[in-house]
Order: structure tokens, then C-alpha cells, then sequence
């Protein structure tokens, strides 16, 4: 009955939004660098000539206040839609660009989409999944869910409906509409084929996917992480497999490599079979060119597994072996609205399974990959996250919490020195805007705590409007605070400093004019 009612809500929405706007079922992708460019899709049910009018500030429906526009690219006539789509370039990496389409009938409503940073040292965070077949409530559920985590992408492996039908098509793209941010905001989808998607074709049409055989690979964050969607519907030998050794073993300055597909390879329920031949073709890639996190679907149980790498050595268990140090870690198997199947055929190598609906919500920096299952039910008493921190889990957000843990880390075993040790590289050859080590502070000049207000004053100069950075580092080279003050004009300069609230110790002071050091001073408390 419930699920009837959420079926009954969507089709309501539709109703409504088809006689208000004649541009519906949106949805964003990349063909190209995600920093860069952006498709922007949907059904086009009546109208003609549609243009996207479109620019990083927020005009609203007025049209001729955006700086650029845009025909359709591509118009394919597939499952029942009219599907358009816009490839826009030349954008500016981590920006929000605002757009509306305006047609012969009328115009849409302003949606906006971001761009994925090109900076390695920018976090992002991920949702993936997949298997959204049947159950329209659990659905959309997953959807909303997305709406209110706000990633930077989702990455989805396949078998999003259950028989590749035109209405059945529809009403996925109808319930995809939910994932779309409270603020109109796009998450672009980086799509994958199942064995419910009757061929490559479906998805290719449905999704603007560049490549026919729908096997690709795409770098979010410039060299942090380069994700490979893989089609397990075609030969994992032969021609795919060798496109994936040739982009691996070209792409070894990655710091994260992670797969997607869909046909899980050793399945943790006995009723699906073991595809031997992804391990032998890809599982072996994996291990060679460290591939550290692979994504399955497909057997509709939740699990996460150690690192593994494939051998047939004592205490190996089907095919694999647990290896933490260059071991692939292996998560799924689906859940985003499929029929639930028991969770019945651990290994050795499990981490942890179970059965309920969800999805994977992943960050990645610098440092580390973090992984949660989110249990999807129930979607609608989970609050929003903070567009300014899309990191920190929302109030009534469900993260699974086995006995081994809620998170599953895959750490850098050569991580890049923190942002802040690197402001304190030392020269061999003095240079008075280098700081020095933490144990040559001998020779800076110190400032002294007024007593009566617990605070220091600090002065400085500039010849050039700049943005200035303050800093206060502890004596174990650790960053305590930091204060940005942007465009500050020419000239001299006092700042006093609270340093009640600061723990008794030693700290430098470093003052940064456009990421130049141009004062530093020690301070004991």
C-alpha cells in the first residue's frame, strides 16, 4: 500500500511539473573532463526549438540575463522521450552554473549543476550504487537520499529498470527527479550497463554516453582519483580488457583508481553465479596496477569485503586472498530498489554483509578513502547536509554500524606532507619568508600576550591588494587556527589576536599575502 502511495506522489509530481513546463526529465552527465564540461539532458515532451541559457550567477528564470546559451547537441528519439542534450565546455572548475530552458511554449523552472574541482587537494564525496529494478518506494527513497547528501557525482552500475521498457524508462526518469538538490541543484550520474538493460544502446541514448561499448574512465580532482566503468555485459577479455591494461598502466600517477560495473564476482548470495572470467580478466588488472576500490551490483545483498588480490595460495577462499597492504577492496552488491536476496555466502576476506536497502556515500582526499553503507528507508525524516560542508553525515541519516565498524578506510601509504607542513619547508639558504623547522625557532621574533586582554597585536604591510591568511601552528607543526581576510588594499596593517582560548605553549604566527609569507613571529603563552 505504502508503495502505492509514493507511485501515486511521483505520478502527481509529473502531472503537475508537464503542465507548468514542457522540459522534464533532467538529468546531468560528463562525456568529457568533469571540471570542464557538463551534458545537461531531458525529455522534451512538447515545444520545439529548446535552447539552454545558462552562466555561474543566478538569474532565475530571466533568460536574457544569462551570458551564454545553447542548442541541443544530440536529439534521440528512445523509450518514449524526446531526449535533448546539451554538451557545454569551456567552464571553470568547483563553480555552480544556473540554467533554464526556454522553449516555443514557455520556459523551465532554474535548475543549476557544479563542476567537479581539477585540485588534488579538494575532498570529494561520491554516492554509489546501483539496482533500482522494481520498487518504486525504495527508489525513491535512495533518490531523495541523494538530494540531501549533495555529491559530487553518483556513480551508478546498472539495472536501473526491470525490463528496459519505455514506461518503464519513464518512470525511472520521474523518480530521478527527486534526486535534484532543494535549490534545483543536478547530481550528474556516471552510468553503467546491467543485465536488465536489454543492450549497450539504452543506456548510450538515455545518458549521452561517448562511448558506444560503454566502457570508459573519467578523473575527478585532476590526478586524485580516475573512476573506470567497465561493462560486464560484453567479453571481459579481448578488446575491453585491453583498453583497461592500457589506460591503467598510462594513468599510474593517480592517486586513487576505482572501478565500477556491475556483475559482482564473487557473490555473497548462493543464488547468483561466480563470473570466474572477471576475476581471471580484471580482478588480476586490479592487483597489478592497484586499482583500491572496486563496485559491484547485481546480487542485491550489501557487503564489504579486506583488501584482496587474487591467488589459489593456502588460505586463499574462491579465487582471492586478503592482502591489506596492496590488496582491491570490494563493496556492494546493489540495493537501490531491486528485490532484497538473502546475504548467505560469506568468505574469509568478508569484512561484513547483510540485506536492506542502500547505497555507498565515499570521500576521497589526499589522505585516505572513506566509505559508509547508507540505509536508504525512510528518507524523508533524514535532514539536508550543509551546502558548506557536504562531509558531515545529516541528522537522521542511518549509517550501517557492524561490529567491525561504520566506515571502511583505505589509507595513502605515501600520503603528500599536510598543507601546513608545507608552508614550513625550510631552505638550506636562509631566507627570512621561509619559516623555520620546529626546532629552529631560536631566531624569531617574538610577540608578548597583553595581560589585561589575553590577546596579541601583530602588524604587516601591503603593496598590492591581496587576500592575507593567518596562521597559528603549534610547536608539533600542527595547525591550530586560520583566519582568511580577502582583498585587502595597499597599505600598513594591525591585527590583534584572541589568544584566550588558545592552550599555554609555544606557536608561530605566519602572515600570507597572496600565499606569499610575509611575516612570521613566535608567540609563548
Amino acid at each position: 500500500m505504502r508503495e502505492k502511495i509514493i507511485a501515486a506522489f511521483c505520478l502527481s509530481i509529473l502531472f503537475g511539473s508537464v503542465l507548468s513546463a514542457k522540459s522534464i526529465r533532467f538529468r546531468c552527465m560528463w562525456r568529457d573532463d568533469p571540471s570542464t564540461t557538463m551534458v545537461v539532458g531531458w525529455d522534451q515532451v512538447s515545444g520545439n526549438r529548446p535552447v539552454l541559457y545558462y552562466g555561474p550567477s543566478d538569474q532565475g528564470t530571466n533568460c536574457n540575463a544569462y551570458p551564454k546559451s545553447k542548442q541541443p547537441d544530440q536529439v534521440i528519439s528512445a523509450k518514449g522521450m524526446n531526449n535533448h542534450f546539451v554538451r557545454l565546455s569551456g567552464l571553470i572548475p568547483n563553480t555552480v552554473y544556473y540554467f533554464v530552458i526556454k522553449d516555443s511554449e514557455g520556459l523551465s523552472q532554474r535548475y543549476s549543476f557544479k563542476t567537479v574541482p581539477n585540485d588534488p587537494e579538494k575532498r570529494l564525496s561520491i554516492i554509489a550504487g546501483g539496482d533500482s529494478r522494481n520498487h518504486r518506494e525504495a527508489r525513491c527513497n535512495a533518490n531523495m537520499l541523494v538530494s540531501k547528501l549533495r555529491p559530487h557525482c553518483v556513480m551508478f552500475d546498472g539495472d536501473m529498470t526491470a525490463d528496459d521498457t519505455a514506461p518503464a524508462w519513464r518512470n525511472w526518469f520521474d523518480d530521478w527527479q527527486y534526486t535534484i538538490g532543494s535549490d534545483g541543484r543536478l547530481f550528474p550520474i556516471i552510468a553503467a550497463r546491467g543485465n536488465h538493460e536489454a543492450s549497450n544502446q539504452s543506456i548510450a541514448d538515455l545518458f549521452d554516453v561517448k562511448h558506444e561499448e560503454l566502457y570508459y574512465a573519467l578523473n575527478l580532482g585532476g590526478d586524485l582519483v580516475r573512476i573506470y566503468t567497465l561493462n560486464s555485459l560484453l567479453p571481459a577479455s579481448g578488446n575491453q580488457k585491453a583498453w583497461l591494461e592500457k589506460d591503467l598502466k598510462n594513468n599510474s600517477q593517480i592517486t586513487w583508481k576505482l572501478a565500477q560495473y556491475h556483475n559482482t564476482i564473487r557473490p555473497h548470495t548462493s543464488s547468483k553465479p561466480e563470473r570466474d572470467d572477471l576475476l581471471l580478466n580484471w580482478a588480476t588488472l586490479f592487483y597489478k596496477y592497484q586499482v583500491n576500490l572496486a563496485i559491484e551490483s547485481d546480487a542485491h545483498v550489501v557487503k564489504w569485503t579486506y583488501p584482496i588480490r587474487p591467488s589459489r595460495e593456502p588460505g586463499s577462499e574462491e579465487g582471492f586472498i586478503r592482502d591489506d597492504i596492496r590488496g582491491t577492496v570490494y563493496i556492494g552488491e546493489g540495493g537501490w530498489g531491486a528485490p532484497l536476496r538473502a546475504s548467505n555466502d560469506n568468505k574469509s576476506w568478508t569484512r561484513d554483509s547483510g540485506s536492506f536497502n542502500q547505497f555507498k556515500w565515499i570521500f576521497i582526499d589526499q589522505y585516505g578513502i572513506e566509505i559508509r553503507t547508507i540505509r536508504t528507508d525512510g528518507a524523508n525524516r533524514v535532514a539536508e547536509v550543509n551546502h558548506n560542508n557536504i562531509f558531515n553525515p545529516p541528522i537522521g541519516l542511518v549509517i550501517w554500524s557492524p561490529s567491525n565498524g561504520d566506515v571502511v578506510k583505505i589509507l595513502n601509504s605515501n600520503p603528500p606532507p599536510p598543507a601546513v607542513q608545507q608552508e614550513l619547508l625550510v631552505s638550506k639558504k636562509p631566507n627570512p619568508n621561509i619559516p623555520p623547522a620546529k626546532d629552529d625557532w631560536a631566531g624569531i621574533q617574538p610577540l608578548d600576550i597583553d595581560f589585561s586582554t589575553g590577546g596579541v597585536s601583530v602588524d604587516y604591510k601591503l603593496k598590492t591588494t591581496c587576500d592575507v591568511t593567518i596562521i597559528l601552528i603549534n610547536k608539533e607543526m600542527k595547525e591550530v587556527t586560520r583566519a582568511l581576510l580577502k582583498g585587502q588594499a595597499p597599505g600598513p596593517y594591525i591585527k590583534k589576536l584572541d589568544m584566550n582560548k588558545i592552550s599555554a605553549g609555544e606557536y608561530l604566527l605566519i602572515i600570507k599575502a597572496n600565499n606569499q609569507v610575509i611575516r612570521r613571529c613566535k608567540i609563548k603563552k
